[in-house]
């Protein structure tokens, strides 16, 4: 004769499903959050002309305020900004790749990726808008070893 289910005891294993799948709803929420911070865009464009448009998740969000133009050309192997000392803000970065190689723009502050643009190859630009907080970062290219060959630079947000 089959043991016989008493209905109490399916409860229970239900009751426990949904605790674990919020659970893990909430742990995947939280994963998304960095902290204060909140979020960067990226818009490339190829040397032909065409545009693509991706988001990431990353940096701080201060409200709705008009972003600042800054350019950062990348070339083999080598990185430039028409500024080096910023003010906190938003900024809107054109990448503009001048070298040979394919190369992309990580943004880090503390050694934590806060933003990062889609590669590029030669002839190409992306646009990355970020939100900067006071403190120092370091712009660099994350492909290959291109950072060690001379693809950093450090910028002090004020």
């Amino acid at each position: 004769m089959p043991a016989r289910i008493d209905p109490r005891n399916r409860t229970l294993p239900r009751l426990m499903r949904g605790v674990a799948v919020l659970a893990l709803g909430l742990g995947a929420l939280s994963a998304c959050s960095n902290g204060p911070e909140a979020s960067a865009t990226t818009s490339t464009t190829s040397a032909a002309g065409s545009t693509a448009a991706s988001s990431s998740a990353s940096v701080s969000s201060s409200g709705a305020t008009q972003a600042q133009s800054i350019t950062a050309t990348e070339a083999d192997f080598s990185i430039s900004l028409d500024k080096d000392t910023l003010a906190a803000g938003s900024y809107t970065v054109q990448v503009v790749n001048n070298g040979n190689a394919t190369h992309d723009l990580v943004i880090e502050q503390g050694g934590n990726d806060i933003a990062k643009s889609d590669s590029i190859g030669p002839g190409d630009t992306t646009t990355l808008t970020i939100d900067l907080q006071p403190g120092e970062y370091v712009f660099s290219c994350s492909i290959g070893n291109h950072r060690s060959m001379g693809m950093e630079k450090t910028v002090t947000v004020q």
